[in-house]
Parts: C-alpha cells; sequence; structure tokens
C-alpha cells in the first residue's frame, strides 16, 4: 500500500528471543526462597539424593581425603559421569543431588565434594589443585571396571576439570557449566563480591563458619594457568554450557573457552535465566546432559546431542 513502509529484508529481520518455561519457573521459585532457606540449602540440611546411592570416600594422589556419593546407572559396566560441583558448595545441595539422580537413570555416577566442601577433607584452593579431586574421581570410576567416562564441571568444578585435562586426564569427554575462562576476572559485580569476600580475613572467616566451607587465603596461592590457556589442543570433546545473564563470568568466558578448545567444542549458548552455575540445573537440562553424555560416547563428539531450544 502506498505510505506503507516495506518489511526489513530477511537478514535483518529479529527473531523472537528463546524462553525456556523451566528457567522462568526456577528464577521465580529463587526469587522466593527465603535467606534461611538458601543458607539451608547451602550447608545441605536440605536436598540430597533421591536416587539409589551410598557414601563412598576417595583419597587424591597427595592423600586428601575426598567425599562422595556413587549413584549406579541402569546397567553394569556402562559408561559413568564424575560430577564435580561449583564454589561454596557441595556434592548434597538441591540441584547437584538433582542433576545427579538424572543422570543416574541413563549412567553411573559418582558426585565429589571438592577438597575443603561438604564431607570431604582438606581446604579450597580455588582450583589450583582440585584437578586432583577430578583425578580421583576419575581413577574411582576406572576401579569400578568403567571404561567411558565423562567428567561434568560447574563453574569451579570446570576450572578443576581443565587443569586435569592438561594434566592428562583420559576421559571421553567433558562438560564445562559456567566455567571460567580467566581466573578473577572481576567485570562482573558476582566476581567482584566474591573477590571482596575471600580477600578480607573477617569476612572470609564469617563466610567460612555460615556457608560450611574451608579456603586457604588466596594470597597465599601460587599463581596458575588460566583455564583457557590449558585447553589448546586438546582432542578431548568438550561441551561449553553457558547462559547470558551469568552474574560472574560473561558469555565471552564460554566463547573463549569453546575457541581454546577448537575442533574438539561444543557451545550450548541457553536462554535468558539460566544465571550462574546450578541457578541453571533444570529437569530439561538435566535430560539433555545425559542425552549429551550417551552421544559422546558412542560419537566420539558432542555435536549430534540435543542442545537448547531442544526441550520445547
Amino acid at each position: 500500500m502506498p505510505g506503507t513502509e516495506p518489511p526489513p529484508p530477511p537478514s535483518f529481520r529479529r527473531s523472537p528471543a528463546r524462553v525456556d518455561r523451566q528457567l522462568v519457573l526456577a528464577a521465580k521459585l529463587r526469587a522466593q526462597r527465603s535467606d534461611l532457606r538458601r543458607l539451608a540449602e547451602t550447608r545441605a540440611w536440605l536436598g540430597g539424593h533421591r536416587a539409589p546411592h551410598r557414601r563412598v570416600d576417595l583419597t587424591t594422589d597427595e592423600g586428601v581425603r575426598i567425599a562422595a556419593s556413587w549413584l549406579p546407572g541402569p546397567r553394569a559396566r556402562g559408561p559413568g559421569v564424575v560430577l564435580v560441583h561449583g564454589f561454596a558448595a557441595s556434592r548434597r545441595k538441591p540441584a547437584y543431588a538433582l542433576l545427579a539422580d538424572h543422570l543416574a537413570g541413563t549412567v553411573d555416577v559418582l558426585s565429589l565434594d571438592l577438597r575443603g566442601h561438604g564431607q570431604s577433607g582438606g581446604r579450597c584452593r580455588l582450583g589450583a589443585d582440585e584437578w586432583r579431586d577430578v583425578a580421583a574421581g576419575v581413577a574411582a570410576l576406572r576401579d569400578r571396571g568403567t571404561r567411558d567416562v565423562v567428567v561434568v564441571g560447574v563453574s569451579l568444578g570446570a576450572t578443576a576439570t581443565c587443569h586435569a585435562l592438561a594434566r592428562g586426564l583420559d576421559v571421553a569427554g567433558v562438560v564445562l557449566i559456567s566455567g571460567s575462562a580467566r581466573h578473577h576476572d572481576l567485570d562482573l559485580p558476582g566476581m567482584r563480591t566474591l573477590d571482596g569476600l575471600w580477600r578480607h580475613p573477617v569476612k572470609r572467616r564469617v563466610w567460612q563458619l555460615l556457608a560450611g566451607f574451608r579456603m586457604d587465603d588466596p594470597a597465599t596461592i601460587p599463581p596458575y594457568p588460566d583455564p583457557v590457556d590449558l585447553l589448546g589442543g586438546t582432542s578431548t570433546p568438550v561441551l561449553v554450557v553457558h547462559g547470558p545473564d551469568d552474574d560472574y563470568f560473561s558469555l565471552d568466558h564460554a566463547t573463549a573457552l569453546r575457541d581454546a578448545a577448537g575442533g574438539s567444542a561444543t557451545l550450548w549458548e541457553e536462554a535468558p535465566g539460566f544465571g550462574h552455575a546450578e541457578d541453571g540445573i533444570t529437569p530439561a537440562l538435566c535430560a539433555r546432559l545425559a542425552a549429551a553424555v550417551t552421544t559422546v560416547v558412542t560419537d566420539r563428539s558432542f555435536d549430534r546431542a540435543p542442545g537448547p531450544g531442544s526441550d520445547g
């Protein structure tokens, strides 16, 4: 019609933003949680596994005791997952227990408490030594006869997994959820808050008492490589999972990890609402991760795994 502006060419049309209904519900429930409930979840007073499980204790190569939960999968000597949680959390925190329970419907799962967290010994080293915990978990699955092992690391667990890969960890694949490409990047408010807490002796002590973890003074931890510098040349399939609204590590961290791993890497950019780490663990994500584990064991690649948007 005369006077009507023609529609923009297809290349300039904006697609409507993808909405994940489970993430919307999860964000609403997070907003409704009281501070007391948040503390109870962090301390694992609430949560824990619903799937059949039992506690096992591992020992790292330098003698640190690592507590873990063993959740047997549906078939003997099938593939296995080592699940590694994030900072100031534990394997029994509700979101991590949910993920372990879902994965155990498909594969064997060994869910760890990183050093200084939960029921493990030692002290948190912010990723400098946690790779030893990951290596101990993989070795424990190997001792059970598991041939194909996939490591799923979340936040600090993703950092530990990158360090373990660089030290020769032999696994079928790794999943890095909300991982950092560079340590101590203070561009976003979440990391600035963390940095202020763990570098202040009094605040750090109070925080540890409340949240129930133990960590070394960051000033005493020698410099160690950034994850982005550890993935170059890896032939292990890598799946990077990240949200656009992460308050700790921007999406640039995810693309840097993907690019560093080169042709072996796949990136899942999640819908808004994913947040950081366990915030994005929903039943739909658990189902996609279970399918991704099966895919990488079969294909030696994550390429054909159902990515974001496939869960409706």
